[in-house]
């Protein structure tokens, strides 16, 4: 066995040691819906959203069985799949070019703080991302019935990924049309398993909840945000100084990349106009597909090494925390016995679980004035408060925003 292939597997394990010891712990309400989805699969009642995830829900009810509690199982599959990402992404690599190379993105990859927010949230992306770019290895291996249907395991794991789907299949149309309609068949197969899966469980009431779900992405909280976030601020992070070499890759274009700059470009895209800044979650495709074309496209590897490893190691300096923000802040609560009612921006559905206090959403905001001019209450925000009075809660990863509690006032 090659020595490349050895040290990434004993990486790989050591990985999945580090992060099998944090405990499982509610990013958002939108890991709650999924793991609620485990237990019950409802889209209508948010178990979980829609379009449900019929994949992650499968999948996570396939491991309960063995373990017998949806949010550890939720956890396992959701950070086994980042774990074993930058291994599959070694292979795909190999088969593309050689195990040097792919040795140095797999480097880069398991070492990226964006693994950290893929291993630990709790959310759909590293299911997503890992049967994505399994598709991807499996098209270049020209097993043309596996990309198919396995690109349908990675669109009803995360949705969003629709475009690289749509995208895909036309770069295939115009450079490989044979392998087309093989792909395109296997794909629709699989479509249809999970949504007739999806539709068994919620019915007629499915259809008018994915016509109000998307209409209510689009116009209010899809593109909305809860903090001052903007994509330019995420972009323009120092953890991300690196991937100024793509400017040097885009001189080294070869025929060979020009697939995976398609994917990147149009993904980037439509992050920009259609998804929501506060959820740096929504770049981490760009940052492992970046990964592979830097690495494809750049002769010097220490040039690339060095950068990459320097910040990528400092950047994790920053996180100590080992539960989220929002399960910190409910035992804090729960720990000084406070009766107040509590204002959130952020978490409301597994606070209302969590506590025994009345929670106001925070995006009624005639209410949550109302409250806070008339009552004694709490306020959890994403924005850092103008007052002193109030308890700072960290991330335990990059893109995991810091929560703040406001202390009682009259």
């Amino acid at each position: 066995m090659n020595k490349y292939k050895i040290i990434a597997y004993i990486f790989t394990l050591f990985y999945a040691i580090f992060i099998l010891n944090y405990e499982p712990s509610f990013y958002n309400d939108d890991s709650v819906f999924l793991t609620r989805g485990i237990d019950n699969f409802s889209v209508i009642d948010f178990s979980p959203h829609f379009p449900g995830y019929a994949v992650i829900v499968i999948l996570g009810k396939f491991i309960n069985i063995f373990i017998n509690d949806s949010k550890y199982s939720f956890f396992l599959l959701s950070s086994l799949c980042a774990v074993f990402l930058p291994l599959l992404m070694f292979f795909y690599v190999k088969n593309l070019t050689d195990e040097k190379k792919a040795f140095v993105v797999f480097l880069i990859s398991i070492s990226s703080v964006y693994l950290m927010n893929l291993s630990l949230s709790m959310l759909s992306d590293s299911v997503g991302l890992f049967f994505f770019f399994l598709s991807l290895h499996m098209y270049a291996l020209k097993k043309n019935r596996l990309t198919g249907f396995i690109a349908s395991l990675a669109l009803f794991s995360r949705p969003s990924y629709l475009i690289f789907f749509v995208i895909g299949f036309l770069y295939i149309y115009f450079t490989n049309k044979n392998s087309l309609k093989e792909i395109l068949i296997y794909f629709l197969f699989g479509t249809f398993l999970f949504l007739s899966y999806t539709f068994f469980y919620n019915g007629y009431l499915y259809i008018e909840e994915a016509i109000r779900f998307t209409q209510g992405h689009f116009e209010l909280w899809g593109v909305g945000q809860n903090s001052d976030i903007k994509w330019i601020d995420n972009i323009l992070r120092l953890e991300n100084i690196p991937y100024l070499l793509l400017v040097f890759s885009i001189f080294s274009l070869k025929k060979e990349h020009i697939f995976l700059w398609v994917l990147f470009l149009s993904y980037f895209i439509w992050m920009i106009f259609a998804q929501n800044p506060d959820n740096i979650r929504h770049m981490i495709p760009l940052i492992f597909l970046a990964n592979i074309i830097i690495v494809l496209s750049i002769k010097n590897k220490i040039l690339i090494l060095v950068p990459f490893l320097i910040i990528n190691f400092y950047a994790h300096s920053f996180y100590k925390e080992k539960i989220s923000p929002l399960e910190n802040i409910a035992k804090y609560i729960n720990n000084n016995n406070n009766e107040e009612i509590i204002i959130t921006n952020r978490g409301v559905e597994f606070l209302r679980e969590k506590l025994k206090n009345k929670i106001v959403d925070g995006y009624y905001k005639n209410s949550a004035d109302f409250i806070v001019n008339n009552k004694k209450s709490l306020t959890i925000t994403t924005n850092k408060p103008k007052q002193k009075n109030y308890i700072e809660f960290k991330g335990r990863f990059i893109g995991e925003q810091n929560l703040y509690l406001l202390e009682s006032q009259d």
